[in-house]
């Protein structure tokens, strides 16, 4: 039988060694919590700029849309008009007869309606009113007297402001009945509702009744009524894109939506038709433009932010509205410009 000795040496590792192997440890360790941390910090960066462009191009195509509807009726130009809402030819939310109308941030004086909405002074504010053609009905027999029209049925609720036209006359009017859900005829009295009609008959304006009779065929459409602007955040202590819309109320008041958070400012310029060729000649600030009707296009300018802030990795320097501005914190941010043609007065 074989024996062997036994050695007294130990094998392992000397302490420096150790020493060496924690030092390459740590050494990767950290190579790998840059480069996580790094990796981290441009995934943040690219998640926050794509969603600022999606906010961006959101805001910006709803206000778009909009312009370009403007003044839609489904007739083109129109012959003879009427607005018998109490207010209608006053108020920017009603008055179809101007579908397009701003105001500039510092200088106008804002409608009561986007004060209370808490409008930030020096933004910009625009109303657009339109017809939505995707719930048209079709006049079947008008009685001026009974002011009553005979329709297709349909749900639209009592309190709706609506314009009837068969290419020949258009009126705007508030519906004051009748009150159940579904109903095949549209009624527009005096009421006692707000804002209300100031008569039953539709062939003019407040202050000059006048009875008008439309044709069977004649179309019957809701109206749209929307101002853009800037106001607080309902989250945080930024700036967002609010609407008012009317559309869909049954009151006359337009509702206050929040649209698109991170919208910073809206700067708008008007293009006016100086030569009556259809085309844009300049453009002015909404408190240079003379007549509304002559304005054929629209530019709107949208500064959008990340909601999050240390996204950048210093503070951003960007030009708006002719200024370049230092930020203080290091959000990013992104201009939108784009200019829309008001489709009903170009060829």
């Amino acid at each position: 039988m074989t024996s062997f000795p036994l050695t007294k040496e130990q094998h392992g590792i000397t302490l420096v060694e150790l020493m060496i192997a924690l030092a390459i440890g740590l050494f990767m360790t950290a190579i790998i919590a840059g480069l996580y941390l790094s990796m981290r910090g441009s995934f943040r960066y690219q998640e926050d700029f794509a969603r600022l462009q999606e906010n961006g191009r959101f805001a910006m195509d709803a206000i778009t849309r909009d312009i370009r509807m403007a003044g839609y009726n489904g007739c083109g130009d129109l012959t003879t008009f009427a607005n018998v809402v109490n207010g209608g030819s006053s108020s920017p939310f009603l008055n179809f007869a101007t579908p397009v109308i701003g105001y500039e941030g510092g200088v106008s004086t804002f409608p009561s309606a986007l004060t209370g909405a808490g409008i930030i002074a020096g933004t910009d504010a625009i109303v657009l009113l339109g017809i939505d053609p995707s719930n048209e009905l079709v006049v079947q027999s008008h009685n001026p007297p009974s002011a009553q029209i005979n329709t297709n049925t349909h749900n639209l609720p009592a309190g709706e402001i609506l314009l009837i036209t068969d290419c020949a006359h258009t009126a705007v009017f508030q519906m004051t009945g009748p009150a159940s859900s579904t109903k095949t005829n549209v009624v527009h009295n005096t009421g006692t509702g707000a804002p209300g009609n100031c008569t039953k008959y539709l062939g003019a304006s407040c202050g000059a009744e006048k009875s008008y009779q439309f044709k069977p065929g004649s179309s019957l459409l809701r109206i749209y009524s929307n101002a853009y602007f800037i106001a607080a955040s309902s989250v945080g202590n930024g700036r967002s894109l609010y609407v008012l819309s009317l559309t869909g109320q049954t009151n006359g008041t337009p509702e206050k939506r929040e649209l698109i958070q991170g919208v910073e400012n809206m700067q708008i310029t008007y293009g006016i038709d100086s030569n009556g060729d259809r085309s844009a000649d300049s453009f002015a600030s909404a408190n240079s433009v003379a007549d509304w009707s002559k304005v054929v296009s629209v530019r709107v300018s949208l500064l959008v932010t990340s909601l999050k802030d240390n996204i950048s990795s210093s503070v951003q320097s960007y030009e708006y509205n002719g200024t370049n501005t230092t930020a203080s914190d290091r959000k990013i941010r992104k201009v939108f410009t784009e200019t829309a043609t008001v489709r009903n007065r170009t060829p």
